[in-house]
């Protein structure tokens, strides 16, 4: 196997183009959805350098046969492997491969990790076996993956005064204030206006309230090749909740996304309900319902 480090945006396309195949094969559990690379790599590891944090391996024919991001803010990676390989002696090199990586990584950058963190589905029973034998334990449940079969959509209109906008570059600076307002304060208009230039964006639809605000948004990518939407993430400004303005979002992209590029399903994940109770509501009030639970499995980073 020859690894590899990021280097140009075609590195990334492959990755998404393998990882639909891969969903395509054996189904979504313990696989990220192709919007997932992207998000994690121009917007969570914003301001890194994706050379150091994502990783590739070719196996003999020069096919992907896996990848990784490094997350050594977080004492994590994220490995995805191609179902030839998974479950093997290879999955458990690129498995080690990742935590010295990681290690290596935390230590350039001033972050000594203690521990490894991965994330797994409580769907497959041989893929826990395997990670348990690799060292890891089941720690806490980090979020829910919930799916919804577009079958009875709900009616959800905006308030009187509001409007549907397919966010553009233009727009960096009210992005930034809904996202400052709905998560963590950590965006203005150029940074914000980087992460909406990198190669990963597809849609990211807004709700605009009549004072020209923007009151929710969201991410939207699509597999073309599994027929399937990810919601990643969503969020409502912190001045506009409570009024059904995030559902009436979700419920319009569903709609123009069935219509418009064919989907089939769409998926998107929350926190438990004890760290963040609003989004599991609001899912459900849309009509998702739960995939399967993702947990925190941890090891020791040093003997």
């Amino acid at each position: 196997m020859q690894l590899c480090r990021y280097q140009t945006s075609q590195d990334f396309s492959r990755a998404q183009a393998a990882l639909m195949r891969w969903v395509q094969q054996t189904g979504q559990c313990n696989y990220l959805h192709k919007g997932d690379i992207g998000h994690r790599l121009f917007n969570n590891c914003y301001g890194q350098h994706t050379s150091d944090i994502f990783r590739y391996w070719l196996d003999d024919s020069g096919e992907l046969a896996a990848f990784a991001t490094l997350l050594p803010k977080w004492q994590s990676f994220e490995l995805q492997v191609a179902p030839k390989y998974r479950l093997s002696r290879a999955h458990r090199r690129f498995l080690q491969t990742c935590e010295r990586e990681t290690l290596l990584l935390g230590e350039k950058c001033g972050k000594p990790l203690t521990e490894f963190s991965v994330e797994l589905d409580d769907c497959d029973a041989a893929h826990t076996r395997f990670m348990e034998d690799c060292g890891y334990t089941r720690d806490t449940l980090r979020y829910s993956l919930t799916r919804h079969d577009l079958s009875n959509l709900p009616e959800a209109a905006l308030p009187a005064g509001f409007h549907f906008h397919e966010a553009q570059q233009a727009d960096a600076a009210r992005l930034a204030d809904v996202h400052n307002h709905s998560f963590s304060n950590k965006w203005n208009a150029d940074s914000y206006g980087a992460v909406f230039q990198s190669p990963h964006i597809e849609y990211e639809w807004v709700a605009v309230a009549p004072d020209g605000r923007f009151a929710a948004f969201t991410n939207l990518w699509v597999d073309d090749i599994n027929h399937s939407l990810l919601f990643e993430p969503v969020g409502t400004h912190s001045d506009f909740r409570r009024r059904g303005i995030g559902k009436a979002l979700m419920a319009y992209a569903l709609r123009r996304m069935k219509a418009e590029r064919g989907i089939r399903c769409a998926y998107v994940g929350h926190e438990p309900p004890a760290k963040n109770p609003a989004s599991g509501r609001l899912y459900a009030a849309v009509g998702f319902e739960r995939y399967c639970d993702t947990y925190a499995y941890k090891k020791a980073a040093r003997p």
